[in-house]
């Protein structure tokens, strides 16, 4: 026991508190947990950190969710999506670990903020949903993800502006997140990021996510929608505030 305390980050209960509340956002919305986790993280610690370490405790959680999203997804209407995002991880990775820490820190908050307001305005895409608009989304969500950890936004969007029903739209947001956590692993793997103190980390934090993450996809399935994503995204709305203060500032 003195070994693992030894080894864990210092804060590490407050890694808790945070995880708690992103694996409820991820379990009810589908995505979103990454706009909690890594912002803070990176704050508390650096980029390179919080991105190995939210990738690290979404396997489990994915696994679960994958299995769950095969009910309903529209595989064969995202495949273009999914194959060009999970090709442009890599690339982002690459500006991850190249690029000023700084730089990164402030560009996720601004980030958080920017997709904040656009999913609480409800915004979507007005034209037609072409095979072209869905490998740019995912070349974008690629990039992102691999840069700042933060994919799921951008192809959510869009999912959202498809016109599917709820569950369809859930499916296909659940496996494109399963996509992201594939090749997020074999880009970190590659460039050597994880690190012993962040996987012992996201080990021992994985068990509080899956249990969270749970009781987000109940919450969906059971509980008044619109106040639970009202209270996230104001939540998410000061995380990214902060940060960006703190970052500037």
């Amino acid at each position: 026991m003195e070994y693992l305390i030894n080894n864990l980050p210092h804060n590490f209960f407050l890694i808790i508190i945070v995880i708690i509340f992103s694996g409820l956002i991820r379990g009810f919305l589908g995505f979103g947990s990454g706009l909690i986790t890594i912002p803070i993280l990176s704050f508390l610690y650096s980029p390179v950190f919080a991105v190995v370490f939210n990738i690290i405790i979404e396997i489990p959680t994915t696994i679960y969710l994958t299995f769950i999203g095969i009910r309903t997804c529209k595989f064969k209407e995202i495949s273009s999506m999914f194959f060009s995002m999970m090709l442009m991880i890599p690339i982002g990775t690459i500006f991850l670990i190249s690029i000023d820490e700084q730089i990164v820190k402030t560009l996720m908050s601004i980030l958080v903020i920017f997709f904040v307001i656009l999913i609480a305005s409800g915004w979507r895409l007005k034209s037609n949903i072409t095979k072209y608009v869905l490998i740019f989304s995912g070349t974008i969500s690629g990039l992102m993800q691999g840069s700042t950890g933060m994919g799921g936004p951008p192809f959510a969007t869009i999912l959202l502006s498809k016109g599917d029903s709820d569950q369809v739209t859930r499916g296909n947001i659940l496996i494109m997140s399963s996509g992201i956590v594939i090749s997020t692993v074999i880009s970190l793997y590659f460039f050597n990021l994880f690190a012993f103190k962040v996987l012992l980390t996201g080990i021992v934090a994985s068990p509080i996510y899956i249990l969270t993450s749970y009781i987000g996809s109940l919450f969906f399935n059971f509980s008044e929608k619109k106040y639970f994503r009202n209270i996230s995204l104001f939540a998410l709305g000061i995380i990214g505030l902060v940060t960006l203060f703190n970052n500037l500032f």
